[in-house]
């Protein structure tokens, strides 16, 4: 069995343009003397309430750039296998942009492979808080609880992965794995079957179909 994961072309991303009629206040450099009384050591002054909504969503474009610009650096080092490598771009990609599941789900796909089941399982379960419709995401929760020996817990990732894709043949396979581990085998063999009627050439399935008797 395998974590699945949707790795889509990299893209580049667009040159990060500036705005021309924005300016803002050099940060202080230089403290000021503390024994002054009343004087805060930085000084910035306060931006008006229209000018810091300007600010707020320069800030919110820049963020989702970064992020497309360190998730294209992360999929160039996973192009060559180097997941390493490519882990601090994606935490940077999901930390600029968290509302991106997709960062979270390639996130988590990283950490599985890396050995990491603790961060992996924390990326998936984000997606699925955010979206509990998330079969795929289910899917690959499913498979480190798993490799966990946690087979309760599972079947019922796979179970809920079956629900949004009831279609596809590892799903059942792995959810009858499951209920196999669980000697639930009746359920199982129900399971095997099912995979390998949307696949007959599933090998994985046909074997435990067999051994299943």
């Amino acid at each position: 069995m395998t974590a699945t994961t949707n790795n889509p072309v990299p893209t580049i991303p667009s040159a990060i343009t500036q705005n021309q009629g924005q300016t803002f206040q050099p940060i202080p450099t230089r403290i000021r003397d503390m024994r002054e009384a009343g004087v805060p050591p930085l000084v910035v002054e306060p931006a008006q309430e229209q000018e810091k909504a300007v600010i707020r969503d320069s800030l919110a474009e820049l963020s989702l750039k970064l992020a497309e610009i360190h998730r294209t650096a992360a999929e160039a080092y996973l192009s060559q296998g180097l997941y390493d490598e490519s882990l601090p771009h994606l935490v940077t990609a999901a930390t600029f942009s968290p509302s991106e599941n997709e960062y979270h789900m390639q996130l988590g796909f990283v950490h599985y492979v890396t050995g990491d089941d603790a961060s992996a399982i924390k990326s998936f379960n984000l997606v699925i808080r955010d979206d509990e419709n998330n079969g795929e995401a289910w899917f690959n929760l499913g498979m480190v609880v798993f490799g966990q020996e946690q087979y309760t817990e599972a079947e019922y990732c796979f179970r809920r992965a079956n629900e949004f894709e009831a279609d596809d043949a590892q799903t059942w396979n792995n959810r009858g794995v499951c209920l196999w581990k669980l000697e639930r085998i009746d359920e199982a063999r129900t399971c095997f079957t099912n995979a390998l009627q949307l696949n007959p050439s599933d090998e994985d399935a046909k074997f435990n179909l067999a051994s299943i008797g």
